[in-house]
Protein backbone atom coordinates (compact mmCIF):
# COMPACT_ATOMS: atom_id res chain seq x y z
CA UNK A 1 0.00 0.00 0.00
CA UNK A 2 0.99 3.25 -0.43
CA UNK A 3 0.32 7.16 0.03
CA UNK A 4 -2.91 8.38 -1.61
CA UNK A 5 -0.94 10.76 -3.62
CA UNK A 6 1.81 7.72 -4.82
CA UNK A 7 -1.04 5.74 -6.16
CA UNK A 8 -2.52 8.71 -7.84
CA UNK A 9 1.59 9.37 -9.25
CA UNK A 10 1.55 6.01 -9.89
CA UNK A 11 -1.24 6.66 -12.48
CA UNK A 12 -0.43 9.30 -13.74
CA UNK A 13 3.25 7.93 -14.60
CA UNK A 14 1.35 5.53 -17.02
CA UNK A 15 2.12 6.92 -20.51
CA UNK A 16 0.20 4.84 -23.34
CA UNK A 17 3.35 4.75 -25.54
CA UNK A 18 4.60 1.02 -26.58
CA UNK A 19 2.88 -1.81 -25.77
CA UNK A 20 -0.86 -0.17 -25.37
CA UNK A 21 -2.35 -3.32 -23.79
CA UNK A 22 0.21 -3.24 -21.31
CA UNK A 23 0.26 0.11 -19.96
CA UNK A 24 -3.96 -0.45 -20.17
CA UNK A 25 -3.48 -3.43 -18.18
CA UNK A 26 -1.31 -1.26 -15.41
CA UNK A 27 -3.72 1.78 -15.74
CA UNK A 28 -6.69 -0.28 -14.71
CA UNK A 29 -4.74 -2.32 -11.90
CA UNK A 30 -3.24 0.72 -10.76
CA UNK A 31 -6.89 2.57 -10.60
CA UNK A 32 -8.03 -0.38 -9.35
CA UNK A 33 -5.93 -0.40 -6.15
CA UNK A 34 -6.47 3.06 -5.59
CA UNK A 35 -10.29 2.93 -5.37
CA UNK A 36 -9.97 0.05 -3.08
CA UNK A 37 -7.40 1.82 -0.98
CA UNK A 38 -10.15 4.92 -0.88
CA UNK A 39 -12.78 2.30 -0.13
CA UNK A 40 -11.28 1.11 2.37
CA UNK A 41 -10.68 4.10 4.21
CA UNK A 42 -13.94 5.97 3.44
CA UNK A 43 -15.38 2.41 4.93
CA UNK A 44 -13.28 3.36 8.53
CA UNK A 45 -14.24 6.51 8.50
CA UNK A 46 -18.19 5.97 8.30
CA UNK A 47 -17.29 3.65 11.40
CA UNK A 48 -15.23 5.75 13.09
CA UNK A 49 -17.62 8.84 12.86
CA UNK A 50 -20.51 6.82 13.30
CA UNK A 51 -19.03 5.65 16.51
CA UNK A 52 -17.73 9.15 18.10
CA UNK A 53 -21.26 10.89 17.53
CA UNK A 54 -23.41 7.74 19.33
CA UNK A 55 -21.01 8.65 22.10
CA UNK A 56 -22.78 11.91 22.06
CA UNK A 57 -26.14 10.20 23.52
CA UNK A 58 -27.20 11.55 26.87
CA UNK A 59 -25.47 15.33 26.40
CA UNK A 60 -27.43 17.59 27.65
CA UNK A 61 -28.05 19.51 24.69
CA UNK A 62 -29.04 16.82 22.55
CA UNK A 63 -32.17 15.65 25.20
CA UNK A 64 -34.96 14.47 23.14
CA UNK A 65 -32.86 13.64 20.41
CA UNK A 66 -32.23 10.18 18.46
CA UNK A 67 -28.57 10.47 18.54
CA UNK A 68 -28.05 6.54 16.93
CA UNK A 69 -30.23 7.52 13.90
CA UNK A 70 -28.97 10.74 13.21
CA UNK A 71 -25.20 9.59 13.41
CA UNK A 72 -26.62 6.61 10.86
CA UNK A 73 -28.25 9.53 8.76
CA UNK A 74 -24.54 11.46 8.85
CA UNK A 75 -22.31 8.40 8.34
CA UNK A 76 -24.26 7.28 5.22
CA UNK A 77 -22.88 9.70 3.28
CA UNK A 78 -19.36 8.20 3.59
CA UNK A 79 -20.74 4.75 2.51
CA UNK A 80 -22.50 6.06 -0.20
CA UNK A 81 -19.17 7.81 -1.61
CA UNK A 82 -17.51 4.24 -0.78
CA UNK A 83 -20.10 2.73 -3.26
CA UNK A 84 -19.23 5.48 -5.52
CA UNK A 85 -15.90 4.40 -5.68
CA UNK A 86 -16.04 0.79 -5.74
CA UNK A 87 -18.01 2.05 -9.40
CA UNK A 88 -14.46 3.35 -10.38
CA UNK A 89 -12.92 0.16 -9.49
CA UNK A 90 -15.25 -1.51 -11.46
CA UNK A 91 -15.61 0.90 -14.31
CA UNK A 92 -11.48 0.47 -14.56
CA UNK A 93 -12.16 -3.41 -15.22
CA UNK A 94 -14.41 -2.70 -17.57
CA UNK A 95 -12.34 -0.86 -19.35
CA UNK A 96 -9.58 -3.17 -19.86
CA UNK A 97 -11.62 -5.92 -20.70
CA UNK A 98 -13.92 -3.52 -23.05
CA UNK A 99 -10.35 -2.66 -24.47
CA UNK A 100 -9.34 -6.40 -25.17
CA UNK A 101 -12.75 -7.57 -26.81
CA UNK A 102 -12.61 -4.26 -29.10
CA UNK A 103 -8.76 -4.87 -30.07
CA UNK A 104 -6.96 -7.62 -28.79
CA UNK A 105 -9.54 -10.20 -29.97
CA UNK A 106 -10.16 -8.81 -32.83
CA UNK A 107 -7.00 -9.14 -33.49
CA UNK A 108 -6.66 -12.52 -32.86
CA UNK A 109 -8.74 -13.34 -35.64
CA UNK A 110 -6.42 -12.21 -38.08
CA UNK A 111 -2.79 -13.44 -38.08
CA UNK A 112 -0.19 -11.52 -36.61
CA UNK A 113 1.61 -11.63 -39.96
CA UNK A 114 -1.06 -9.30 -41.76
CA UNK A 115 0.16 -5.93 -39.72
CA UNK A 116 2.58 -5.37 -42.90
CA UNK A 117 5.86 -3.91 -41.97
CA UNK A 118 5.23 -0.97 -43.38
CA UNK A 119 3.37 0.02 -40.02
CA UNK A 120 4.83 3.00 -39.07
CA UNK A 121 2.66 4.23 -35.84
CA UNK A 122 3.76 5.40 -32.77
CA UNK A 123 1.56 2.99 -30.63
CA UNK A 124 1.47 -1.17 -31.29
CA UNK A 125 -0.30 -4.55 -29.60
Amino acid sequence: MGTGQQRIDQIADIEFHGKVPSKIAAYAVATQRLAHDLARELEEGANGAEAAMRQLKGHPLLMGVDVKARAWRVARHLREARELVLGISAEAVKFNLQFRQEFLEAMANQARDTKGKDYKGKVDL
